[in-house]
């Protein structure tokens, strides 16, 4: 398998258009995607931190034995596998980073700022999180975790102020995760 060919190379051109399709639709409605990006010690600080408690779900919630968890974790896994099969050794990050950055832009920089400034805050973060987890759709399960987890990033945003935040999150947590599971 060559490179153009390989899954990979169409996991970095996917996640890096969602950077161009955020700045492309924060152009035409109007919202800098990258307003609310402030590189600070403290945004850091606070998407390390706020990494850990989903770190730990990679942990529990296959220990909790679940049939619909065990199967979500077979269907990762081998997503990943193929995805990182013969992968450079920076492939991980690199994919890890452009989602945290593109995701982030989408869901949150342009789509949840944009519901937010014209509904209430909550319904704007509501929706953004059940687009995001639409857009992680791969199964039912993975959809409710998605939301869940866009919930979580659309809160973080929303009380930080600081879209560094969730894309410091998102792309801790792809990195970690994905070792994770291609390590068991």
């Amino acid at each position: 398998m060559n490179a153009r060919s390989h899954p990979l190379t169409t996991a970095l051109l996917f996640q890096g258009g969602l950077v161009v399709l955020a700045v492309g639709l924060g152009w035409l409605s109007g919202l800098s995607p990258w307003r609310d990006i402030e590189l600070t010690w403290p945004a850091l600080a606070i998407g390390l931190a706020a990494t850990l408690p989903l770190a730990a779900s990679l942990v529990a919630l296959p220990a909790a034995r679940w049939q619909w968890a065990e199967q979500l974790t077979s269907l990762v896994r081998r997503f990943l596998r193929i995805l990182f099969h013969n992968a450079w050794p920076g492939a991980v990050l690199i994919v890890s980073i452009l989602a945290g950055i593109g995701e982030e832009l989408l869901f949150r920089g342009v789509l949840q700022y944009g519901l937010t400034e014209n509904w209430n805050p909550l319904v704007g973060i509501l929706l953004a999180s059940l687009l995001f987890g639409a857009a992680h759709a791969v199964s039912s399960s993975y959809f409710v975790l998605a939301t869940l987890m866009g919930l979580y990033l659309g809160l973080l945003y929303h009380w930080s102020g600081n879209l560094l935040v969730p894309i410091v999150v998102h792309a801790l947590y792809d990195w970690v995760a994905i070792h994770f599971y291609l390590r068991r």
